[in-house]
């Protein structure tokens, strides 16, 4: 089988397949050569790379396998359409949850403690300075309380946070969920109430048609003004605008963000002259979570190569439709 990864630069996940799929091509391509150095591709890993129908109409794609949870950017209809397998790897079991937690707690200790600040004070040699904010007896507000949610939780808990979520659903009182305490867990309509309760936001949804711009002007204006901002899970969670505007106004005190609205993200960006820390959507990006999903992807393109459907499947049944039609 040959498999295409839809971006230069992911050398190591390239590697990692290779060693558990030894017989298998594995190449990687400039997202503008998918349609050429896929003519004969059998499996498309997108990663961050938007799939439309050009894409998805190759004559021998079988699947396309995200290299993690996000599926925002595959034109999953068309992919239907064409009988091709869409696939995920939850972030939960892998190590990715808890990678991408990690870069959360990051985030907020790195705003917490100034420390793009304290990096210059060293520079200019001054000590003591400057003073940052503890962890400990402050609030967060988790946005999104799935794999990832759960595991920023987990972590704050050993800062002696108060932890507030709230997700879709609301709680589930599994096992899991029960294991670890929280303060408050409600349904996604209480987000406005709690949001004043907050020091720091941390979102961590999957981005979809509902969680789509879902921190906007008015959820920003519900805001602390010392409150902090994190987002490890997609740019477009947040309206841009909107944040921007809440940075210029001081409604907010900083964000720390490792996902974008573009990626990668221009250095030039305006949010940049305002209190913003960011990485380059490092959070999945850890030898424990590579080696995690690399075996569950190789898991899925044996699957596929023995004709069976993929694990985790987001679209089995329409595609079962199209083999019918």
């Amino acid at each position: 089988m040959k498999i295409v990864l839809c971006r230069q630069g992911f050398s190591a996940i390239q590697r990692m397949l290779q060693g558990l799929l030894p017989d298998c091509e594995i190449v990687c391509c400039a997202p503008e050569d998918i349609v050429t150095v896929g003519r004969d591709a059998d499996v498309l890993i997108p990663a961050i790379t938007p799939l439309g129908e050009a894409e998805l109409s190759l004559p021998k794609l079988k699947l396309v396998q995200q290299f993690g949870a996000g599926l925002d950017a595959v034109n999953i209809p068309a992919a239907s359409q064409q009988g091709v397998y869409v696939a995920n790897v939850p972030a939960a079991g892998t190590g990715n949850a808890e990678s991408v937690a990690e870069v959360a707690v990051m985030l907020m200790l790195t705003l917490a403690r100034q420390f793009p600040k304290a990096q210059q004070n060293v520079r200019d040699g001054v000590v003591a300075g400057p003073t940052g904010w503890s962890l400990k007896g402050r609030t967060a507000l988790i946005v999104g309380y799935g794999g990832i949610g759960r595991e920023v939780a987990r972590r704050l808990g050993g800062f002696e946070m108060e932890v507030l979520a709230v997700s879709r659903s609301g709680p589930k009182n599994s096992a899991e969920e029960r294991a670890i305490v929280l303060a408050e867990h409600c349904r996604g309509e209480a987000l406005h109430d709690l949001l004043p309760k907050a020091d720091f936001v941390i979102l961590a949804p999957p981005l979809n048609d509902d969680t789509r711009g879902l921190i906007g002007a008015a959820e920003f204006a519900l805001m602390k003004s010392t409150a902090f901002v994190v987002n490890v899970a997609r740019g477009g969670v947040i309206d841009y605008e909107a944040l921007l505007g809440a940075l210029i106004n001081k409604q907010i005190t900083g964000a720390g963000l490792d996902v974008f609205w573009q990626e990668p993200v221009d250095p030039n960006d305006p949010l940049f002259k305002h209190n913003v820390i960011a990485t380059p959507h490092i959070g999945g990006a850890t030898d424990l979570s590579f080696k995690g999903i690399a075996a569950r992807v190789a898991e899925n393109i044996r699957r596929v190569a023995r004709s069976e459907a993929p694990a985790n499947c987001v679209n089995i049944d329409d595609c079962l439709v199209a083999d019918l039609s």
